[in-house]
């Protein structure tokens, strides 16, 4: 693998995911969730105010249920316009139609900025600018509205990814807490892959993965070896169960080896065994037991986005005016105690972001070819010609050795006579 330090100016600005941890908003939540309670007699009661731990036990089931149904949970989520206070790029104001939405199983509506997007004439992703101000972006939370046991923390999750790869945030996001102003600031490494038959990578989507790019439906997202992880968990669990795995509901729209349909797959029911013994089978399967359509080979072209992160306190006592006002024009309900305590609720609830580019230097490494095709018939016509000569001086001392013993031979021989 040769490594090499690139400047490159303009280079893309990565694309930045976020959700808020919270998933469920409890003013949109509640009123059906009581309704379902109701109706399977876990409660009798008309009470909206409160959720016990007995009741928040029966979510997943509420949700569960209202997929299988193919009924939207979209409603229930944290929408966008009414949690970003303030978006800029490069000090050009951006807004919430600049993103792009998605849905991730245990964080609900989540929102990317400078993906590469399907069928615009819109200039994405956009350019960074070394030395310019990058994406800054003010967000409140309303923690007031999660729902009791939902979440052990307030805040949003983060991740900065490849403008042509679907985030993972469960597995590589990062934690931003309200109070604080955030700088992200990030470097650019490129690692490049031999294509087959050199190595066993692609940048090619299967056929069998257009399902699940479909829960990205305005990204032009491509080849990811985690995504077809997942696909293909989902797919063998469809194909030994039935149903696919209820904690991964967000990735139910598969298409299956051979066919070319996207269809939406029925979520097995929580207590049900036989989607963990899927994943465990697949998971931990030798590679060699796999079939082709079930192998995932790594991407020959990667592209991450390590990362610095610093912080100061937030908002200051000249900010709290304006971001009293946006809360209070929002669509979401206040707390009762609000006007005594409002000041409270935005330090509670509140964070910035600035994401910037730190070095116009990427650092790219590319995997190489210990010996093509002409270096190796060169090295093996070295070799042999070394050989040969070798072969050539080994006997001339030999017929030189023999020649000596034949003539001390025939002195001893002359001298007896």
């Amino acid at each position: 693998m040769n490594s090499d330090a690139i400047q490159q100016q303009p280079q893309y600005f990565p694309a930045f995911s976020f959700c808020n941890v919270g998933e469920l908003r409890y003013d949109q939540f509640i009123d059906p969730f009581l309704n379902y309670t109701n109706a399977n007699n876990v409660t009798s009661s008309n009470d909206t105010t409160t959720i016990t731990r007995n009741q928040a036990s029966y979510i997943p089931n509420f949700l569960l249920e209202q997929l299988n149904q193919n009924k939207s949970l979209e409603q229930y989520f944290f929408s966008l316009s009414p949690m970003l206070y303030q978006c800029s790029f490069d000090s050009k104001p951006c807004s919430a139609a600049d993103f792009i939405s998605f849905t991730e199983a245990g964080f609900g509506s989540c929102y990317t900025f400078n993906a590469q997007l399907k069928n615009t004439t819109a200039q994405t992703p956009r350019y960074a600018i070394l030395g310019g101000t990058g994406l800054q972006l003010g967000l409140y939370v309303y923690s007031q509205q999660y729902v009791p046991y939902v979440s052990d923390g307030i805040g949003m999750i983060s991740l900065l990814h490849n403008n042509t790869q679907p985030p993972f945030l469960d597995l590589t996001g990062m934690y931003l807490s309200p109070g604080r102003k955030y700088k992200i600031s990030y470097t650019t490494t490129i690692t490049n892959y031999l294509a087959t038959p050199n190595s066993q990578c692609t940048d090619d989507v299967p056929q069998s993965m257009k399902g699940i790019l479909s829960n990205y439906p305005s990204a032009d997202y491509g080849y990811s070896q985690a995504l077809c992880i997942e696909n293909n968990v989902q797919i063998q669990t469809y194909q030994q169960c039935g149903c696919v795995s209820p904690y991964a509901w967000d990735k139910r729209a598969i298409t299956l080896p051979g066919t070319s349909n996207i269809f939406i797959a029925p979520l097995c029911n929580i207590t049900d065994t036989c989607y963990l013994q899927a994943v465990s089978a697949y998971l931990t399967a030798p590679i060699s037991s796999n079939s082709n359509n079930f192998t995932c080979p790594k991407r020959c072209s990667n592209v991450n986005f390590p990362v610095e992160k610093s912080e100061l306190s937030t908002p200051l006592e000249w900010q709290m005016s304006d971001i009293k006002s946006f809360v209070e024009n929002s669509s979401v309900p206040l707390p009762a105690n609000w006007s005594v305590m409002w000041r409270d609720y935005i330090r509670m609830n509140y964070l910035s972001i600035n994401v910037v580019c730190e070095t116009n230097v990427i650092d790219a490494k590319q995997q190489t070819l210990v010996y093509t095709t002409n270096t190796l018939i060169s090295n093996i016509g070295a070799q042999a010609g070394l050989w040969l000569g070798l072969t050539v001086l080994v006997f001339a001392e030999l017929i030189e050795l023999l020649y000596h013993l034949l003539r001390f031979t025939c002195q001893k021989i002359r001298s007896k006579m």
